[in-house]
This record gives C-alpha cells, structure tokens and sequence, in this order.
C-alpha cells in the first residue's frame, strides 16, 4: 500500500496500519478510487477466495474536522459494511453495497454526469438533488414493499418531462421526447431502478463534483 499511495495516491496519507486494518485521509472522490482499487488487488491476492472480505467504510467531512471525529464516523462506516449481507461491502454516504455492485455505480455515475455535460440535456443542481425523494421512495418499494411507493416511477417521468419542456424549449417536440426518454431510461432504468438506494452514492458524488461548477 505505501507503494500505491506514493505513486499514484500522493494526496492520501495513512493515520494508521496495522493488521488487517487501516485508516487514510484523502480526497473523497480519490480515497473512493483508492479503496475500490485496494479492493480488487485484494481480490486477486486472494485468488478470488469467496470466503475471505474486504470491508471498507468511507466518512466525508469538511476541511478542518477533528482527526477523532472523523475516526468516530469512519469506524461506524466500517460497522455498516461489515454487517451488510455477510460482509464484503463498502459504506459511503450512509449507503452500504457489496463490492460486486460498485462497478455498476461507477458506470451510472459516468451516465449522470454525461447528461450534467451534455449541452442537450443540462441537467441543473435542484433536478439532481431533487432526485434523491425517488431513490428512498424505491428503498420503501423495494425493502419495505410500501405499494405506494412505487409510484416513484411516474413521479420521475412527470418531473423530467416538466424539466425538459421548461428548461429546454430550444428542441422541437420530437427532440424534447428524445431527451426525456434518456434521462429516464439512464437514470430511472439505468440507476434508480437497478441500484436501489444505492443509488444515493451516485447522486452525492455527482452533486460534490459539480457543486463549485
């Protein structure tokens, strides 16, 4: 590991090794991909023994945050992960998914932020945020089998629709049908649907990368 960081993690520092234990302070965004890439060399290390974990907890806090506060958070992360369908899984953002699922997140990240960049759809910061309503209506489906909720699938295709005719009256009407039935397929079918409320850690990684944008 002190290969790693020194070579391609120069903004991450270790505050504690030891074991099978370890504790680093980074960049979130970086210490995402730090872990995520630990993870796989684990698993290669390991051959691909099903039987042995590797549990990662990850805390985001502001600049300036206590070392101990940070630890306090970081450790109760590190619990969720470890209790979340047998272990091997990661925590972030109070969200806990295996590792199996997290190659997935990526991907739907990638999609969110290509329609953020895309000079048709130009998804704003309140349509983003204004999706998380969606992701715990679909926990509630999915882990509480609330009928309601299921609702949430309408509810996204209304707003979309109401953001694409509002905000892109530029595009014909053939071209504002187009675009609606991408954002919902990418981020309902794509995301919301697939990961659960998972998806949440697509939504505050996306919202963190554009948010000084």
């Amino acid at each position: 590991m002190p290969w790693l960081l020194a070579r391609e993690f120069r903004d991450t520092y270790t505050v504690f090794a030891g074991g099978d234990d370890f504790f680093l302070i980074g960049p979130w965004r970086s210490v995402q991909k730090l872990v995520a890439r630990l993870r796989d060399d684990f698993h290669h290390y390991v051959a691909g023994n099903a039987g042995i974990h590797f549990s990662a907890g990850i805390a985001t806090q502001k600049p300036g945050a206590p070392i101990h506060s940070i630890a306090e958070l970081a450790e109760e992360a590190l619990g969720a992960a470890k209790g979340y369908n047998g272990k091997n899984a990661i925590t972030c953002f109070g969200e806990s998914v295996l590792w199996s699922s997290w190659e997935a997140l990526e991907e739907s990240l990638e999609r969110l932020d290509a329609l953020r960049r895309a000079d048709t759809a130009g998804l704003s910061t309140g349509y983003v945020y204004g999706l998380q309503q969606f992701v715990e209506m679909r926990r509630m489906e999915e882990t509480e089998r609330v009928p309601e909720a299921a609702m949430w699938r309408a509810r996204l295709a209304y707003r979309t629709r109401r953001f694409v005719v509002d905000k892109r009256k530029g595009l014909d009407e053939d071209g504002k049908r187009r675009l609606t039935t991408q954002i919902i397929q990418d981020i309902g079918g794509h995301g919301i649907e697939k990961l659960g409320a998972a998806y949440r850690i697509v939504l505050f990684n996306h919202l963190y990368q554009f948010r000084d944008r």
